[in-house]
């Protein structure tokens, strides 16, 4: 149960940083300013295939940074997939 609670509070974290990043950058610019840069990047996981884009000046940072952290990603599935055939062979005995 504790698992549940902290994937649930993580889910809602992670929705209120994408809010507050879809946010800040309009409170902080004034409305006198007519030039706004927005540089961003993302990767979509789909069964181990990442689809990554990027938009902007430094789209390549930013995609290089989401590549990253993906591979971080699916090395961290990787591990707990391993953890759990792991737990689950100790428990039948196996």
């Amino acid at each position: 149960m504790k698992i549940f609670k902290l994937g649930l509070l993580l889910i809602f974290i992670g929705i209120a940083l994408a809010f507050m990043a879809a946010i800040l950058p309009l409170m902080l610019v004034g409305f006198e300013t007519s030039r706004i840069n927005v540089t961003g990047g993302g990767c979509i996981v789909v069964f181990f295939i990442p689809i990554c884009f990027g938009v902007g000046e430094q789209a390549t940072q930013a995609l290089l940074l989401a590549v990253i952290l993906v591979i971080i990603l699916v090395a961290v599935i990787l591990l707990f997939n391993t953890w759990i055939l792991k737990s689950a062979k100790q428990v039948q005995g196996i």
